[in-house]
């Protein structure tokens, strides 16, 4: 069977691809279809070893720790030239067959190995899911890349799997999807012909439809598809990528693994500004008026059946009023984000000087705020020491990742015991998962004041 030399073409399909032939020599396109659609770093390609101009053998770089071979779960790697074979559902990575092979990794205790598998815990070498959920290992073989029965991909491909996505914006924007425009800004390789595969199949949920509509577009003209299904539309045995990324699935929010996200700024800062500009706003947009926006959390996936709410503010109405009374000249809404779409959702949030938020999901908006913004985040009363604090103490749940949206201005309005909040159903004990804050409006109106301050001219 001939080999097939693809590029590929957007459809609106959630996992198909129009795959156009191309009757050029492999040689000769590669370096043109990377210069017209991928953007990296310069790297060194000089021939000197190999004897055919169509013999190539597989090559990775990774970042993160390449010292301990078991430090797999944050290891973010690019693989070139690697195929899946598709009969043995396994992607192979090419060696040449030499005398002498060349090491691989470089172990601090285990010294020079030459095989990603040998003497490990884990049948890993990085994973494809936050947290260290999905191992993935290629198989070496010692054999040369194929010269039949193979189709050769050139865009640039990203094997992932999402691990909360399907039902919590956050987690999906800014741990799963966001992973990639990490992943890519990390390792200085952009191509907006990105195929997103997805391992598993893709979860056909609200979230994710907003996902399609709204925020994989920033990353790639083509839909994200589902492994298995984009593997089958190929007629041929092996399925071959000249640029694969796998791994850099970053966790941002867990405590006490994520103290804090010291250095991710600019990433965060970056992927927030590319959703934005996908859908039609200037990230660099600043209000000219005051405006502030109280959310109602009225509803969460989360909530217990029956509960009356679900860590939202329970004095809401006496909120809104306390803030209208006292700042006439100011324009305030309260917002119901979930009862709106993702793009108008952006629209507002670009339009405010002041959030007031509970904690949770629903906070993590807040990086779509204009520059100088402040967002005033409740935070919640710890009654059972986990994720680093103690009894006792005021807990900000998403602080880890949001202390690092520098161009926003946080207020966290602090629990200081039972009176500051309410269970959101009986026999609830844990003040973090089941319950709802009782903003008092001496201290609201001290954090409101604050921020007009630091925001006059």
């Amino acid at each position: 069977m001939a080999n097939h030399d693809f590029i590929l073409k957007k459809t609106t399909l959630p996992y198909l691809l129009v795959l156009q032939k191309r009757n050029i020599s492999i040689s000769n396109t590669s370096t043109l279809k990377l210069s017209k659609n991928i953007t990296f770093s310069a790297e060194i390609g000089i021939s000197y070893l190999r004897q055919n101009e169509n013999q190539y053998s597989s090559k990775f770089r990774c970042t993160g720790d390449e010292n301990v071979i078991d430090a797999w779960k944050d290891r973010l790697c690019v693989f070139y030239n690697t195929c899946y074979n598709k009969n043995t559902n396994q992607f192979y990575y090419f060696r040449f067959a030499q005398n002498k092979p060349k090491p691989l990794f470089y172990d601090s205790a285990k010294g020079m190995l030459y095989d990603f598998n040998i003497y490990r815990k884990h049948n890993a070498f990085v994973s494809l899911s936050s947290g260290g959920q999905t191992p993935w290992v290629p198989v070496i073989v010692n054999q040369t890349y194929p010269t039949k029965n193979f189709t050769r991909l050139h865009s640039l491909h990203s094997l992932m799997k999402t691990r909360y996505a399907a039902g919590n914006l956050g987690h999906g924007l800014w741990e799963d999807l966001g992973s990639i425009a990490y992943s890519m800004e990390r390792m200085n390789i952009v191509d907006r012909k990105l195929v997103i595969m997805h391992l598993d199949e893709i979860a056909n949920t609200t979230l994710f439809r907003t996902y399609h509509q709204y925020v994989i577009p920033a990353l790639t003209e083509n839909p994200m598809v589902e492994f298995k299904a984009y593997m089958k539309s190929f007629n041929t045995e092996y399925v071959c990528f000249d640029t694969l990324i796998v791994g850099g699935q970053l966790s941002v929010f867990p405590k006490p693994q994520i103290k804090e996200n010291h250095g991710r700024e600019a990433l965060f800062y970056n992927w927030r500004s590319k959703i934005i500009e996908y859908n039609g706003f200037n990230p660099k947009f600043v209000p000219k008026k005051h405006h502030i926006i109280i959310t109602n959390k009225s509803h969460s996936i989360a909530a217990r059946p029956g509960s009356k709410r679900h860590r939202a503010i329970a004095n809401l109405q006496e909120v809104e009023k306390f803030v209208r009374n006292t700042y006439p000249n100011i324009s305030t809404e309260v917002v119901e984000w979930h009862a709106i779409p993702f793009d108008k959702q952006i629209e507002k949030i670009l339009h405010t000087t002041i959030l007031i938020t509970p904690c949770g999901g629903v906070s993590l908006i807040l990086p779509m705020l204009p520059h100088g913004a402040h967002a005033i985040v409740m935070d919640y009363y710890v009654t059972d020491p986990d994720h680093g604090l103690l009894l006792g103490q005021t807990g900000s749940m998403e602080g880890a990742f949001l202390n690092h949206i520098s161009h926003v201005r946080k207020q966290y309005y602090q629990i200081y015991g039972p009176k500051d909040y309410e269970f959101d159903f009986p026999g609830a004990n844990n003040a973090r998962e089941a319950a709802s804050i009782i903003v008092d409006m001496t201290r609201l109106q001290l954090l409101i004041d604050k921020a007009l301050e630091e925001m006059e001219l």
